[in-house]
């Protein structure tokens, strides 16, 4: 395995736990955990710690898939979420990346047990449009749990994240990036439908406009960047 890779990865991981920060998506305990897959392998880097504020290179470990530690240290608190982020690379084989964070939005409709349905443009734009699912409660880093969000999982194709009941919120994609981007928009839309009470409620975006949305998207990203 190419330490460069490696090495590309967690700084990856580092610049984009940081991002969350800067946009203030986490809880005020910073709680988090963070990990990328390494390409072409059953492995996968994990923060070791219980924070992602103030990474290091040293705070993130090494993995298998099958949870066994390969290279690193990890603290009780991320030893108990490993089991959590690997059954999302073994279900969808198209993530590289995943994030868990208490962002206050999203959690307040997890702790609700509240899924979050398409009511934000973005979601459909960023081909989330399943919405964000619920994973039923477990506790923390359980079988139970990664059952309960590997069901939420293989129930919906178009999603980047789950809600975990009375608990947080797991975001995933492509890239460390893309993961901290999915993170965003779910706690904006969380934060958007929350808002939306006070007016009556939120209301979802039509089935047949989702499409078209889409269509849009794609037609005018086809173009590139439109010059005078």
């Amino acid at each position: 395995m190419s330490q460069d890779i490696k090495a590309r990865l967690k700084q990856e991981i580092i610049d984009s736990a940081s991002l969350l920060v800067k946009r203030g998506v986490i809880s005020l305990s910073l709680h988090g955990n963070y990990s990328a897959r390494i390409p072409g392998a059953d492995t996968f880097l994990l923060t070791g710690g219980g924070s992602i504020a103030s990474l290091q290179p040293e705070n993130i470990a090494l993995f298998h898939l099958d949870g066994t530690l390969l290279e690193g240290a990890v603290e009780p608190a991320g030893a108990e979420v490993v089991d959590m982020h690997s059954i999302v690379y073994q279900l969808r084989l198209d993530v590289g990346s995943v994030v868990h964070t208490h962002s206050p939005q999203a959690t307040t409709w997890a702790v609700a047990n509240k899924p979050i349905p398409v009511i934000y443009e973005a979601l459909v734009r960023f081909n989330m449009t399943d919405g964000v699912p619920l994973a039923a409660y477990g506790p923390r880093g359980s079988t139970e749990s990664v059952n309960n969000i590997a069901e939420a999982i293989k129930s919906h194709a178009n999603i980047s994240g789950v809600l975990l009941a009375n608990h947080g919120v797991l975001a995933f994609g492509p890239t460390p990036h893309a993961a901290a981007t999915a993170n965003i928009l779910i706690e904006e839309a969380a934060y958007l439908g929350l808002q939306a009470e006070t007016l009556g409620g939120a209301l979802l975006i039509p089935k047949e406009m989702i499409e078209y949305t889409q269509q849009r998207r794609d037609q005018f990203a086809a173009k590139g960047t439109q010059q005078a």
